[in-house]
């Protein structure tokens, strides 16, 4: 099948919902094509992001987030994971390779399948209210 196809509504049953700072799109209007140009366009210094929510964690993924980077060509990509013995893990990782970017995307929707996090910054520590030590 090709990548412009809407495969990532029936793999494993999983549903998603994506947000931008545009629209929100349910599973059925979901296909690669719109992720792929979602990624392409996120703009430096602009306030643009993708958000891609399964109805049920990925590998242990509750979500996974791209924004703009730190430099015109970069680009954020962060994914929370759940776990039964703490709260979450909160991770991410920069990179000028969009291409890079959308395939993670594009393996999240439609294999259910998490990038390789060895690469990737542990922020978790950047979520914790120090106020009230609770998480969010």
């Amino acid at each position: 099948m090709s990548e412009t196809g809407n495969f990532g509504s029936w793999a494993n049953g999983a549903k998603y919902t994506i947000s931008t700072q545009q629209a929100t799109y349910n599973n059925d209007a979901i296909e690669a094509a719109l992720i792929t140009d979602i990624i392409e366009d996120l703009y430096p210094e602009s306030n643009d992001f993708i958000v891609i929510l399964p109805d049920a964690p990925v590998g242990g993924s509750l979500y996974m987030q791209a924004i703009p980077g730190d430099t015109p060509s970069s680009t954020i990509v962060e994914i929370r994971l759940s776990f039964a013995d703490q709260p979450f893990k909160h991770y991410n990782y920069q990179t000028a390779d969009r291409s890079q970017v959308i395939r993670m995307f594009l393996d999240y929707w439609g294999q259910q399948k998490l990038p390789a996090l060895d690469q990737w910054t542990d922020i978790t520590d950047q979520f914790i209210n120090p106020a009230s030590g609770h998480w969010g």
